[in-house]
């Protein structure tokens, strides 16, 4: 490997992009590696680099799902094949979490040099990729009101902390809407809570969530979570925690290529965690979009 690109949020998580980037550039050094640096300032930042070839036989993504996403995405849009490792730097990580990535700067550097690249699925949300997920309802919400400064400062729980006041909300068992889903010529019509079409089976925190997605078996996963009383979603969570969430009576799982969302109000999409699209969207599968560096076999 002569020359590796970093695509790095220096803003992102708890210990910061700079001090992990210090401990990843010795080793490559050491072996006479060219580390080309870029660090985002604003969005669309990450989208364009990844998008420019400059010639590296890698590019590592470090930062959040954000920048993961705008990595992809900027990768997907140029039809680039140049294998990319993701780095875990912020503050939920839900898909390199969910590929067993190392967050050791060390072990990482070993898989990144060791490792060999797998093709990975991605989804397009009419014309956004993203890597993980699409959600809308009421649970996509609470990344957007938990301020930049919390998520830097106690991570996750940040995130539980905003969870935790919307059940407080006397209007939040109400945040129902009706929506019509299109799962591969299936139709679907209930009154949901949220609906995710993931790629991964960690959503939001929780593993195991979509517990049969597989990122290389050219399908997404759709989950609803229906409306229901406070004693039934609390129930959910707890079958969730079991891993047993599937059998719940509010909560539907299927597979999918292609997923159309409609809702009987304007809702925006959440794609990997940043607010995206308004609905109706179409949610189609591209079966192995990337090249993934892995531990995997």
């Amino acid at each position: 490997m002569k020359k590796v690109k970093i695509i790095a949020n220096p803003s992102s998580g708890r210990e910061g992009a700079i001090e992990i980037i210090k401990k990843l550039i010795a080793p490559f050094a050491s072996r006479g590696t060219a580390v080309l640096l870029n660090f985002t300032q604003k969005g669309g930042d990450a989208r364009a680099f990844a998008a420019t070839d400059d010639g590296e036989d890698c590019i590592i993504s470090i930062g959040g799902d954000g920048t993961v996403n705008e990595v992809v995405s900027g990768m997907y849009e140029a039809r680039r094949r140049t294998p990319l490792a993701i780095y875990p730097a912020g503050t939920v990580n839900d898909f390199a979490e969910s590929m067993g990535i190392p967050k050791d700067p060390y072990d990482f550097y070993t898989m990144v040099t060791e490792g060999k690249p797998i093709a990975v699925d991605i989804g397009l949300c009419g014309d956004s990729a993203f890597i993980n997920v699409c959600a809308v309802g009421v649970f996509s919400e609470i990344g957007y009101k938990v301020p930049d400064e919390a998520k830097s400062a106690v991570g996750r729980l940040a995130y539980y902390a905003e969870g935790f006041r919307m059940f407080r909300e006397k209007d939040f068992l109400k945040s129902g809407f009706d929506v019509k889903i299109d799962c591969d010529g299936e139709s679907i019509e209930t009154k949901a809570m949220m609906v995710m079409v993931s790629n991964s089976n960690s959503v939001g925190g929780f593993s195991r969530i979509s517990p049969e997605a597989d990122v290389t078996d050219g399908l997404l996963e759709l989950a609803v979570i229906e409306e229901m009383t406070m004693s039934k979603l609390l129930d959910l969570f707890r079958t969730i925690g079991l891993g047993k969430h599937i059998d719940h009576d509010h909560f539907i799982y299927r597979h999918g290529k292609k997923i159309t969302i409609r809702a009987d109000k304007s809702m925006h999409v959440d794609i990997d965690g940043e607010k995206g699209p308004r609905l109706p969207q179409t949610i189609e599968v591209v079966p192995g979009g990337i090249q993934l560096i892995t531990n995997r076999r």
